[in-house]
């Protein structure tokens, strides 16, 4: 397995599009076809016309895989709320990839999963297979925004196979507007769709999670829910004790994209780790109901949890990266993904210093770098993949040493 990666941030689309393929091809050094192009985008950007000019770079019998992003990551640039594009031209050589795209998700995100989770059983997938998940997050068919739910995703895939294999993933937008954005699916373009990616072979996928926060408060549990709406915390209207807890500082009207809480799926009383916390973000109140709502529906009565707060000191991701690459040994590094919460922009979560950067200086050539920033991520947590939020996920591709044949 090989790869390459491009990028642009040119307004014209056709002209970014062949411009981000040529330097994909570039920095992977081969002149054969490649098998895959994984595409991100804002919404900025055209679909069809992007699609095309990718395709006539790379040929029109390539499968293209994606949809929206906020922002891009690659070795050397970076950039979010503009014109970016991101993309990767894979090789598969000795290894295979099942591409299984799923629609529907306005009518029901458990049933997608049910759908997805019967395809990969039926590709021979295990609870060690690696499998990258993309799925559009917005729906504004209805007016408002509504988020498509990763947990629901997540269950109905859990519920078809009986486990969940070793999954990281997406929810995608194009913009921190939530933008409706078209998806590339193989051989054209679709909308609400689901995309899981399936490898197999000697592919290996390592992730590290990265969120930078840790517990500001004791535990509070949460008693009375609505969906993704927080309706009571410790038998009081949420946000009338949040904003008791919190003595007046922050207004609930600024708890969206900044109120973090974390579940600790770990030891609760033991001490703190990071890679046992699910975050939830804050995406909107309720003031009619007194309710908080989060970006996914999974606190409910019962659930223990911590008010968080962000590290402004990156430091903490150096070792991190560099102990997934010392994990796989002598395996070949072949691509790093990085999934990024739009959220933790600099420009967008005021703070100085750019994760993407520190990632670019992390890595340091030993891998190509496809980086986008999201609305969702998705990682395991405590061995159980789980939809987080305000999270860096850094995932890692590698196969054996043996296959350095076409480096």
């Amino acid at each position: 397995m090989h790869a390459g990666v491009g990028y642009s941030d040119n307004p014209d689309t056709a002209s970014a599009g062949a411009s981000a393929a040529m330097n994909a091809l570039r920095d992977a050094g081969r002149d054969d076809p490649c098998d895959i192009v994984l595409l991100f985008s804002t919404s900025r950007h055209d679909a069809s016309t992007l699609r095309d000019a990718v395709a006539s770079v790379v040929g029109p019998s390539v499968g293209i895989f994606g949809g929206g992003a906020v922002g891009a990551i690659t070795n050397d640039r970076f950039g979010y709320a503009g014109d970016q594009i991101a993309m990767a031209c894979l090789w598969l050589d000795d290894v295979r990839a099942d591409i299984l795209v799923e629609g529907g998700l306005l009518y029901g995100e458990m049933e997608v999963g049910r759908r997805l989770g019967q395809r990969l059983a039926g590709s021979g997938a295990t609870p060690e297979s690696p499998v990258i998940l993309f799925y559009d997050a917005i729906d504004r068919t209805g007016g408002n925004m509504r988020l498509i739910m990763a947990t629901y995703i997540l269950a109905g895939i859990e519920e078809t196979l009986g486990w969940l294999p070793n999954l990281n993933g997406a929810g995608l937008q194009g913009d921190y507007a939530a933008t409706p954005t078209m998806q590339w699916v193989g051989d054209g373009i679709a909308q609400h769709q689901a995309i899981a990616l399936l490898f197999s072979g000697d592919v290996r996928v390592d992730s590290v999670i990265m969120h930078g926060c840790r517990p500001a408060t004791r535990y509070y549990t949460v008693t009375k829910t609505d969906e993704q709406v927080i309706l009571e915390i410790n038998e009081r209207p949420a946000l009338e004790f949040v904003d008791e807890l919190l003595g007046g500082a922050i207004s609930p009207e600024d708890y969206p994209f900044f109120l973090i809480f974390g579940v600790n799926k770990g030891d609760k009383w033991g001490n703190f780790d990071e890679n046992s916390y699910a975050n939830r973000l804050c995406l909107g109140i309720d003031r009619e109901r007194g309710g908080i709502v989060m970006f996914e529906p999974d606190m409910v009565a019962g659930t223990d949890f911590q008010i968080m707060y962000r590290s402004l000191d990156l430091g903490y991701m150096q070792p991190r990266i560099d102990g997934i690459f010392a994990d796989i040994g002598n395996r070949k590094p072949v691509l790093a993904v990085y999934i990024n919460c739009a959220g933790r922009a600099a420009g967008y979560g005021g703070v100085d210093m750019e994760d993407a950067v520190m990632v670019q200086k992390t890595v340091a050539g030993r891998a190509p770098v496809l980086g986008i920033y999201t609305g969702v991520e998705i990682a395991s947590v405590e061995g159980r993949p789980r939809g987080l939020d305000w999270t860096g996920v850094f995932c890692l591709f590698s196969v054996p040493e043996r296959e350095r044949k076409n480096d």
